[in-house]
């Protein structure tokens, strides 16, 4: 009979394979192997298996063996697929980005092995790029097509750091081109036709009245749509909104980490930080919208911590406000504009009006200038009047 040592008997090693097999004091089989450092972390990594069987734990081993090395977590003959490479990277991800951003991220990594991802890591190539972008070309814009190349080194990259690649293909291939949308937006004086003309289907004035805020403010709809009545604060004398949350629907399993910090409002729909730190920000309102915001909240018992604007109790969503928002657009006999729209006409007043770089991306929540430049929209007016303005600075002796 094997001796017993520390509680365990002594290690029963298999005739053929490396790795240890042995039964503890409790008669469960255990199947152990050492494995080489993690190239990342320089931490010593043990795969082990357990089963009342020996054949069983044996077998369970060499499953979760081969699947380590289908993933590239360990060396094998072969390299993985990319379709491995990818799904072991956003695995490594998900936990450390916002839900909606994963959501995206696992998307386009499906879409990427839709294209290229029976091919084995070590064969990646250039052409292998070029194949994917030409795949997912049709129908998509240049902003997505770069966006599936990005994501394609993102993975890459994580797999050259755990020495399963030496170089990245991405790296030597040409983005591609992105063409610049241009975003159409009423001109100053249709907003409040639009918003006059949601009275049709709004009884009761609550989209009059979220139409007047996504104008006087620019805010994101899902920042409009999480507003609660102590974000209605006066700072300095001024009225305004402290922007400080967001409302998100998250899908199925895929809830926030806790680390977002986001609290949940019904079994889908959660309130959690905007954007980004820049987006966090007090945004200046007139006191007849400000007041009417209160007396929406008040009047309809509005608790802090609820969003203001519901929908027959329930939290408001892109579908509906589109929707209504069409209408409103019909009924006032203006272009069709998107009710995003509304956010690049807020930014271009904003520039019209003579607002500079720093206070534009204050107000709007941006990180950088560059990105409050692509929602500003010069009218040629606009453009006359400052170069009009210049022209004067030349004085009369410049006149010819």
């Amino acid at each position: 009979m094997a001796k017993e040592k520390n509680g365990e008997r002594s290690a029963l090693r298999r005739t053929k394979g490396p790795g240890s097999v042995f039964r503890d004091a409790n008669s469960v089989w255990h199947y152990r192997m050492a494995m080489p450092a993690d190239p990342v972390t320089g931490k010593r990594r043990i795969i082990e298996a357990k089963g009342k069987v020996k054949s069983e734990t044996c077998a369970r081993f060499e499953a979760k063996l081969a699947e380590y090395e289908r993933l590239g977590r360990i060396p094998s003959k072969n390299s993985p697929y990319l379709r491995d490479c990818l799904e072991r990277w956003l695995t490594d991800i998900a936990s450390r980005i916002k839900p909606r951003v994963f959501e995206t991220y696992r998307s386009e990594c499906h879409a990427i092995a839709g294209a290229i991802g029976v091919v084995r890591l070590e064969r990646l190539a250039p052409e292998h790029v070029r194949l994917t972008l030409d795949t997912l070309a049709p129908g998509r814009s240049g902003k997505t097509l770069a966006d599936y190349r990005i994501r394609l080194r993102q993975a890459l990259a994580a797999a050259m750091r755990e020495g399963l690649i030496q170089s990245n293909p991405v790296d030597l291939t040409e983005p591609p081109r992105i063409e610049p949308n241009d975003t159409a937006i009423l001109a100053p004086g249709q907003p409040i036709d639009a918003i006059k003309a949601a009275e049709v289907d709004d009884p009761d004035g609550m989209w009059r009245l979220m139409f007047r805020l996504t104008f006087a403010t620019g805010m994101r709809q899902a920042e409009r749509f999480a507003v609660a009545p102590e974000q209605l604060i006066t700072r300095n004398g001024i009225h305004g909104i402290q922007v400080d949350r967001e409302l998100q629907h998250y899908n199925g399993d895929n809830t926030p980490p806790e680390w977002l910090r986001a609290r949940q409002l019904t079994p889908h729909m959660w309130i959690a930080p905007p954007k980004s730190r820049k987006s966090i920000r007090f945004v200046p309102i007139d006191t007849t919208l400000w007041l009417d915001l209160k007396t929406w909240a008040t009047e309809h018992r509005i608790p802090d911590g609820q969003p203001i604007f519901t929908r027959k109790g329930h939290t408001l969503t892109n579908p509906v406000e589109r929707r209504l928002w069409i209408k409103a657009l019909q009924a006032a006999g203006l272009p069709y504009v998107t009710i995003r729209s509304a956010r690049h006409f807020y930014a271009t007043q904003l520039a019209a009006g003579g607002a500079s770089e720093d206070a534009r991306k204050a107000i709007m929540g941006h990180t950088k200038i560059s990105v409050t430049a692509g929602y500003t929209h010069w009218r040629p007016e606009d453009l006359a009047a400052l170069a009009g303005e210049a022209r004067a600075a030349i004085g009369e002796s410049a006149v010819v």
